[in-house]
């Protein structure tokens, strides 16, 4: 994975390096789960999506050129060694700089061509978000209504499945500041717990594209027919329950059935019991096994 970005990316607002978002990506993916390689952080405080615009590109005037080291043209490029090209993600963050004085539609323009760039390298590509900033100039009304239509654009562009929403949730209604509990305290930036739901959003976006499989509203959880690959549980069922990476959520049904041994022996297997909105009551019966075989990983490199 590359991460393309500024501050928030390069971890600004976290008490260390290990706190940032992409630290904390890097040791689940890499570490924990030990599927992914390498992970690039190439994120540059203070710039916006022209520094990240590929080589060739002419910036307006009054516009940052494209840089060179840490632009698009370098993430493809690291991405350029393995053989199977969709294997390589890049996630571009610039949530806000530039943002008062850009017009909405230079902006989509510049992600677009990002975002059209990866893509035509066989990479995967994924745009975050606005994030809340209420400092200076981004606290008048315009400016927090602008970044509201950003985020607003950016999802209604690249889909909910390219895009990553690094707002909503993240901010209090009624002046848009950045909520306490996730606040660096700049008006700007997030702390530790920000950064951890920061990861937790690019987590959820499944970036790998691993198989993940939800539970129907009936049937016992040991089964495969009872699960799919949509989120109401619809759609083609798992083969079977040892395949590396596979997710199983627990969810559409407050009282879930365990009927038999439940084995899970694939590498990597995530069992998330809810979805933090409707209660799951799972009760494992007296007898019942529930089985995860995951390898634990020991190095990090």
């Amino acid at each position: 994975m590359v991460a393309l970005g500024s501050s928030t990316t390069l971890g600004a607002g976290a008490t260390s390096a290990d706190s940032c978002w992409v630290s904390l990506f890097k040791k689940y993916y890499q570490c924990r789960m030990g599927v992914a390689d390498t992970v690039y952080n190439m994120a540059v405080a203070g710039t916006s999506f022209y520094s990240a615009m590929p080589n060739g590109s002419t910036a307006p005037p009054l516009r940052p050129a494209p840089d060179p080291l840490h632009n698009v043209s370098s993430a493809v490029v690291k991405l350029a060694v393995l053989n199977n090209p969709a294997d390589g993600v890049v996630i571009v963050n610039f949530p806000t700089n530039g943002y008062n004085t850009y017009s909405i539609a230079e902006i989509m323009s510049g992600l677009q061509t990002i975002y059209d760039s990866v893509l035509h390298a066989g990479n995967r590509c994924f745009i975050t978000t606005t994030q809340p900033r209420t400092d200076g100039s981004f606290g008048t009304s315009a400016n927090k209504k602008k970044l509201a239509d950003i985020k607003d654009s950016i999802i209604h562009r690249f889909g909910v499945a390219n895009s990553i929403n690094f707002w909503d949730g993240l901010f209090n209604p009624a002046d848009t500041t950045i909520l306490p509990e996730y606040a660096y305290g700049d008006n700007i930036h997030f702390n530790n717990a920000g950064h951890r739901l920061l990861f937790e959003r690019v987590l959820e976006k499944n970036v790998f594209g691993f198989p993940v499989w939800y539970s129907k509203s009936t049937g016992a959880l040991n089964e495969v027919s009872s699960w799919g690959c949509n989120a109401d549980g619809s759609g083609v069922c798992p083969a079977d329950f040892s395949a590396d990476h596979q997710t199983f959520y627990i969810v559409n049904n407050q009282f879930p059935a365990i009927t038999n041994n439940w084995i899970l022996n694939g590498k990597n297997v995530r069992i998330v019991i809810g979805n933090g909105l409707a209660p799951v009551d799972l009760i494992i019966p007296q007898g019942v096994q529930v089985v995860i075989t995951n390898t634990q990983q020991s190095v990090c490199h």
